[in-house]
């Protein structure tokens, strides 16, 4: 599709609404000097993370686009996301096990390659948006599966103007739950906040179905009653996979009698707010943890370059130096990270909050993918009773330990009150209760239903009319 086709579905599917149309012509780089130093940024970092292979080994855009399009027997699903998140991996496993998919993946980030290659069919890593919106004009798959987050929400606008398949959209960081649209301005930028609220209410209005990444169904019906949508609904987090089971080895503590807390994931750096992420800048809990005498192993998140880590993340190396029961891994690999974990006591979604937070209904309601993963590494969980969803989770499968913020000051008594033996046993029970195989055939059917359900006559305008009259 030439460009000004593209550009002129844009412009029809937000309504002629120039305030976002223009913020969509800002992030797809549609200026051929940005998206040529875009191209050549990611050129850089798929050599970095994947070597010479990484280069030269992918296909090309249009290469993919044929690849797509090819008949086969099986039904081809597009992931498209910018950072190739846990939930859509065990998505792709479950659904490649069957025997009746295939699965691409269309993504930003090349530094979980040793890992997306495993879980899906095809893995592409995109040179700039536009090259992504030029993909979705030209692919005819059976769905596609736009992951939605925070600066990647205009995905769905992109797929459903240009997609002829049926698009669903997956939210991970809700906006309503979060930030206030000014303090998510002033974190990600006047075109990100913009199009991310915007993105939440044009996906209940106009898209296909809605899948719930990281959030239960109680979120997804807030936001359905919010809009007055009737779009199908499903809750998907990132369920247990076998593929990701460790192997039991000894635990750390065998060894030298020393409780070990392991945390992997989300961090803030301790410079930005504390009133709206104070509960992931982790200094305090870690001095209220390591006083005690526990060991505290914390892993940062495996979508980011090891280079931007430490620069970003240096008050934590710091503090790892300074600090001999404080362990912050840089550059450890998923797999060599998730073994590592195994042999700790306990994972850790134990969180301060003193300033408040990100958004205590995205707290309340949140289903990390930690948790599973926490899980896939056979560790009990200890849990802030703030985090209710997943509180109810460890209770109602007695894999943990639910704690108040009082309790913090007091956790390796506590901990030393529960049976560890029989925690662990429960984890054994819950890794087949909440497995993405278990789990499978609830996306299956729901994609099933989509198709069935889909129509492209949806009133695209009334988002954006919705929009202006209540939003901005």
């Amino acid at each position: 599709m030439r460009q000004n086709n593209i550009l002129a579905k844009l412009e029809q599917t937000v309504h002629h609404d120039r305030q976002i149309y223009n913020e969509l012509l800002e992030k797809l780089e549609v200026a051929w000097l940005r998206r040529f130093k875009k191209t050549a940024r990611q050129r850089i970092r798929r050599y970095l993370a994947i070597g010479v292979s990484g280069l030269f080994g992918q296909l090309t855009a249009n290469e993919l686009i044929r690849k797509i399009n090819s008949p086969s027997q099986k039904r081809k699903v597009v992931f498209v996301t910018g950072y190739p998140t846990f939930n859509l991996s065990t998505m792709s496993i479950g659904l490649r096990r069957t025997g009746q998919f295939e699965t691409v993946l269309l993504t930003q980030s090349p530094w979980l390659a040793d890992v997306t290659q495993r879980c899906f069919d095809i893995v592409h890593v995109y040179d700039s948006y536009y090259s992504v919106a030029k993909i979705l004009s030209q692919i005819q798959p059976y769905l596609v599966h736009v992951q939605g987050g925070i600066n990647y929400y205009f995905f769905a606008i992109i797929a459903r103007a240009l997609c002829k398949a049926p698009v669903v959209m997956g939210f991970y960081d809700i906006p309503t739950f979060g930030l206030t649209k000014d303090q998510w301005t002033r974190m990600w930028g006047k075109t990100d906040a913009k199009l991310d609220f915007f993105t939440e209410r044009f996906a209940f209005e106009t898209m296909d179905g809605i899948v719930l990444a990281v959030h239960c169904l109680e979120a997804g019906k807030i936001l359905s009653r919010k809009y007055g949508s009737v779009t199908p609904m499903i809750d998907f987090p990132a369920y247990v996979c076998e593929e990701f089971i460790t192997s039991p080895e000894p635990r750390y503590s065998q060894g030298d009698g020393r409780i070990r807390l392991v945390y992997g994931g989300h961090v803030s750096p301790s410079n930005l707010p504390k009133e709206m992420f104070g509960d992931v800048q982790f200094q305090p809990l870690i001095e209220k943890l390591t006083t005690q005498g526990i060991q505290f192993e914390m892993y940062p998140t495996p979508y980011m370059s090891p280079i931007r880590v430490r620069q970003i993340f240096a008050d934590y190396v710091k503090l790892s130096r300074n600090n001999p029961l404080f362990n912050y891994h840089v550059n450890v690999a998923f797999d060599d990270a998730m073994q590592q974990a195994s042999r700790c006591d306990f994972g850790s979604m134990i969180y301060l909050f003193e300033k408040c937070c990100y958004g205590q209904e995205h707290t309340r309601l949140v289903i990390p993918t930690k948790f599973f993963k926490f899980l896939e590494a056979g560790l009990p969980v200890i849990v802030s009773e703030e985090a209710q969803y997943i509180s109810k989770l460890v209770k109602d499968h007695e894999i943990g330990i639910v704690v108040s913020q009082k309790d913090i000051d007091n956790l390796s008594e506590i901990i030393k009150s529960y049976n560890y033996k029989e925690l662990k046993a429960n984890v054994k029970e819950a890794q087949k209760r909440l497995s993405v195989k278990r789990h499978i055939r609830r996306l299956i059917d729901f994609y099933a239903q989509v198709l069935v359900a889909s129509s492209k006559a949806k009133p695209l305008g009334m988002a954006v009319a919705l929009y202006k009259s209540k939003i901005l």
